[in-house]
């Protein structure tokens, strides 16, 4: 028997401003490039703006809206939290009010009618097609009463548009005026940097829920895909961010790509960022650990390994916890004694994540074969 697929709640009245826009951009890129290419080239000068102007605007949706006002990841002095919501807005996505209680919406309610960009109604929906119509959606933004508490998130959400408009046009016409390019910039650093950064964007809330591998957590649709994080810098590892969200880190390992992670990382040693949320070591490798035992038939020949992982899991998690009362005694009483107890502390926590890492590594080798 034929299933009738049920009615989508979130699809409310037309949004006829946004269908436009949305539609009427990529079209005007995809005609106007190649036409100013055959007629008038394209320099050096255009794709270096369109990419600087790509990157600003994009860290302040990854750095700002995301990490900074949808979760809190860290905290930043209000210079940092005014430049974030500039550049976020100059994404045009939305004022960073709205943008982050969708995304707050989102993580509790994810693969649910309730979430906004519900991955299980398709690509398409999760990729634009929520944007065309008003949802469910409270327009009072009541998951997100600290964002109404703070003047300049207040300010950048009632003059967002006009904010927006401004960087968008005025910018590159200012980058323009330099170079005597105007109508180049326009198209290059302008509309051609604005689609690249919806669609980009767009790609997590719909292929990081599509394609890629879930390593922490079958419990959603997210997946870790590693060449997003190229175009989106550094959300691409979303499986991880779905697990833990509030960490600043998408790419949790020293080698993921992830340019919003060593922002936020450098910003906290000049003093611009505190606060960081970080999910510990313990925490992770037992995460993998548990994720993987769901997915397994269970086998007798891995229950010793199955002792040692969870008995070097239990090493690990205690070295942590010795460490960060080193770490604090240290603070409260910066002795040459509690010195050389933070060292070793740090030492033996080290040692028991090089063999808590390796364990895991030989249990998933072993659970795969």
């Amino acid at each position: 028997m034929r299933q009738t697929a049920l009615p989508n709640p979130n699809r409310g009245q037309a949004i006829w401003l946004h269908i436009v826009f949305l539609c009427i951009t990529p079209l005007l890129a995809v005609v106007l490039v190649p036409w100013w290419a055959f007629t008038h080239g394209i320099t050096s000068t255009e794709i270096i703006a369109m990419v600087s102007l790509w990157g600003i605007s994009g860290l302040g949706i990854t750095v700002g809206y995301h990490r900074l006002f949808s979760h809190r990841s860290f905290e930043a002095p209000a210079i940092v939290r005014f430049v974030a919501a500039i550049l976020g807005g100059a994404a045009w996505q939305g004022s960073v009010i709205r943008w982050s209680s969708g995304h707050r919406h989102h993580h509790t309610k994810v693969d649910t009618d309730l979430d906004p960009y519900n991955a299980k109604r398709g690509f398409w929906w999760s990729h634009m097609g929520w944007i065309f119509f008003r949802n469910g959606i409270d327009e009072s933004f009541e998951n997100a009463p600290d964002l109404k508490e703070d003047p300049i998130c207040r300010w950048q959400h009632r003059w967002y548009m006009p904010l927006s408009i401004g960087f968008n046009f005025g910018v590159p016409i200012i980058i323009g005026i330099i170079t005597n390019d105007i109508w180049g910039m326009l198209l290059f650093a302008g509309l051609v940097k604005v689609v690249l950064l919806h669609h980009c964007t767009f790609f997590i809330n719909s292929l990081a829920h599509i394609s890629g591998k879930q390593p922490w957590s079958s419990a959603n649709t997210s997946k870790d895909n590693w060449l997003l994080s190229f175009f989106t810098f550094g959300e691409g590892y979303h499986n991880y961010h779905h697990s833990f969200a509030a960490d600043y880190r998408n790419g949790p390992k020293a080698h993921n790509f992830d340019p919003g992670k060593w922002i936020i990382w450098c910003l906290s040693h000049i003093g611009l960022a505190s606060k960081l949320k970080r999910v510990g070591y313990d925490a992770i490798y037992r995460k993998r650990f548990t994720e993987s035992l769901e997915r397994m038939d269970p086998r007798p020949s891995l229950s010793q390994l199955r002792e040692n992982i969870e008995h070097s899991l239990d090493e690990l998690q205690y070295a942590r916890k010795e460490m960060m009362v080193a770490v604090r005694e240290f603070k409260e009483r910066r002795t040459a004694a509690q010195r050389q107890r933070l060292k070793q502390q740090k030492h033996a926590f080290r040692q028991a994540r090089k063999q808590a890492k390796r364990m895991l590594r030989d249990w998933e080798l072993a659970a795969s074969c």
